[in-house]
């Protein structure tokens, strides 16, 4: 399930479990809010949009930490005309952690595991296996090898080279939380791959 809302005068399309950087919002660390500006919401085939806005549909969020961006440099510059201008800019933001979308397709959840902890997934790879349901260490340790790379071949060739064969034994001693011996595993490996 995803949601397309709209914060900041800007419009993200998020899922549960996502991470994302929007414009500074006057929250503290850790606080729960909730963004009931949601312009669309998806749950496989279903799709519902509002006109502007999707009656009842609500998107919980916790906020992880507030920050600047990369300094972006402004150069004006006009020829034989002795005019030299710099200027620098860092807009902040906040970043936020997607919890819960609900609204009338349905109620979609993520729990707090960051399947970045394994070796070999990143964010990228992460986000192809939230769309394809797995989103917690229980639920990749679960998963079979092959459902695994048959869901990297569909995201295309940039994922299908990636080995998810130790991926279910690194969620297995993290869903346990066994973090020494996942320690232990993770520096065997490199990228996924025993060495």
């Amino acid at each position: 399930m995803y949601a397309v809302i709209k914060t900041g005068g800007k419009q993200y399309k998020v899922a549960a479990g996502d991470k994302i950087k929007v414009e500074q919002m006057p929250a503290d660390i850790g606080a729960e809010i909730t963004i009931d500006q949601v312009l669309a919401v998806g749950a496989g085939d279903q799709l519902a949009v509002g006109a502007p806005l999707v009656a009842g549909a609500t998107v919980s969020a916790t906020v992880v930490s507030h920050g600047r961006h990369d300094k972006i440099r402004i150069f004006k510059m006009r020829r034989r005309k002795h005019y030299r201008k710099q200027q620098g800019h860092r807009q902040n933001y906040t970043e936020l952690f997607i919890g819960k979308i609900a609204s009338a397709l349905g109620e979609s959840a993520a729990a707090a595991d960051d399947l970045e902890k394994i070796e070999g997934i990143g964010p990228k790879i992460r986000e192809i296996l939230a769309r394809a349901g797995i989103v917690t260490f229980t639920q990749l340790a679960e998963a079979p090898v092959e459902r695994l790379k048959e869901v990297l071949r569909a995201a295309g060739p940039r994922f299908a080279m990636h080995d998810p064969s130790t991926w279910g034994e690194q969620a297995r001693l993290a869903a346990a939380g066994d973090w020494d011996a996942f320690e232990k595993l993770t520096d065997e490996l490199i990228a996924g791959k025993r060495k």
